[in-house]
This record gives structure tokens, C-alpha cells and sequence, in this order.
């Protein structure tokens, strides 16, 4: 298994253990009260209607609900947020666990050098024609400004 698909498997663990475990733990209890309370609520209806009360502590259970639906879309949202950061992470780290192959031979090594010489050769040939470029535009800004300025308005 390489290192990007262990740290990959360990993030969907974590996912799982933080988000998925603690809402369904507490949709499983609010499950589990709703129909203790409607078991409850029919003995009360059979013995006079005194419900509401029940209906009302439902609500409460409700209510202390939603900050853990709240925390757990946090939660959702903030491993969104952080996962590019963490994929490129696993990029570098799996660079780094790498090591560097060269397969030149020494015989190679002349005409490389001489490869690198013909580079470094175009790059000067390119840096000399951009600086002509560069200094042909500065002259036209100067003629436009120069020619800006003598206009009749």
C-alpha cells in the first residue's frame, strides 16, 4: 500500500469516527426516546390525556439536538475545507519518501554538459531580445507621451 492511500485511508477513518459515530450515536438515543415516549404517551392517553407533557420533553431532546447536527456539519465542513491542503501534503511527503534515480552514465556526461551549455546559450539569446523589447517599448511610451502632450485640445 503506498503512503497516499494509507494517509487517504486514515483520513476516511477519522471522517468516519468524528462525524458519522457521534450523529449516529445521538440519532440512535433520540430514536430509541421517540418511541419510549410514544410507548408512554399511549399509557398516558389511556389514562387521561396527560401527554403534552411528554410531548414538550421531546421538543427539549430536540432542541439539545441541534447543536450536535450543528457540530458535526462544522466538523463536515472544516475536513472539506483542509482536504486539498492535506492531498498536497501527501503529494510532497510521497516526493520526499522517493529517492532520486539518475540513470546517466558517466559517458553521458559530455553531451549533457554540452546540452546545458546550449541552453544557457538560447536563455542569454532570449533575456538580450527581451531587453530590445523592453527598451523599444519604453521609447514608444515616451514618443506617445511626448506626442500626447504637443496636441492642440
Amino acid at each position: 500500500m503506498t503512503l497516499r492511500a494509507a494517509l487517504r485511508n486514515r483520513i476516511d477513518r477519522m471522517i468516519a469516527w468524528r462525524v458519522d459515530r457521534r450523529f449516529d450515536d445521538v440519532h440512535a438515543q433520540l430514536g430509541d426516546l421517540r418511541g419510549r415516549i410514544e410507548r408512554i404517551e399511549g399509557r398516558l392517553d389511556e389514562l387521561g390525556g396527560h401527554g403534552h407533557h411528554l410531548g414538550e420533553r421531546l421538543e427539549a431532546v430536540e432542541r439539545r439536538l441541534d447543536p450536535v447536527v450543528h457540530e458535526s456539519s462544522w466538523s463536515a465542513n472544516e475536513l472539506a475545507r483542509i482536504a486539498p491542503q492535506v492531498a498536497a501534503f501527501e503529494t510532497r511527503l510521497e516526493q520526499q519518501a522517493r529517492p532520486q534515480v539518475y540513470t546517466g552514465e558517466l559517458a553521458d556526461l559530455p553531451e549533457a554538459r554540452l546540452l546545458v551549455d546550449v541552453v544557457r546559450e538560447e536563455h542569454a539569446r532570449v533575456r538580450a531580445r527581451l531587453s530590445l523589447v523592453s527598451a523599444y517599448e519604453e521609447r514608444l511610451r515616451r514618443l506617445e507621451q511626448q506626442a500626447l502632450a504637443q496636441a492642440p485640445r
